[in-house]
């Protein structure tokens, strides 16, 4: 039986958690800009709540299914995959700030944006789709 069919599904779905997260991250801390102090604090618990349990472990499902695929079909060597890794390591970066901020923001009592997060998130998503399924070189 092939795998592939369940590996992709398993990587497209953690990919969805992964960036649906981020991009939920990236917009609800520009709404706690205008609460008080209290209600920042306890939003803020909660996003980091949800990014321990839910956007990390789905990057890590996501890089872990993706080198998995990579592997298996000998993709490493296309061009379209190395340029489709930047674009991911650039994502993950990204993610990491976005936590460092939520932590942060807990400890100091107030929370910054990363400034074009959401956009970055989405053009970001944008390539590394058309990448993945159109496999351009």
């Amino acid at each position: 039986m092939d795998l592939y069919p369940f590996v992709v599904a398993a990587h497209v779905t953690s990919v969805v958690f992964f960036i649906g997260g981020m991009l939920m991250e990236a917009r609800l801390v520009l709404a706690l800009t205008r609460l008080s102090s209290v209600q920042q604090a306890t939003a803020l618990e909660a996003l980091l709540r949800l990014d321990r349990q839910m956007v990390t472990p789905a990057m890590a499902l996501t890089w872990g299914l993706g080198v998995t695929l990579a592997l298996w079909y000998e993709w490493f060597r296309s061009p379209w995959l190395m340029i489709k890794l930047v674009v991911v390591v650039a994502l993950s970066a990204l993610h990491g700030m976005q936590s460092g901020r939520l932590r942060r923001g807990l400890w100091q009592g107030e929370v910054r944006p990363v400034n074009g997060a959401s956009a970055a998130i989405v053009l970001g998503m944008l390539a590394i789709a058309t990448l993945a399924f159109v496999k351009p070189f």
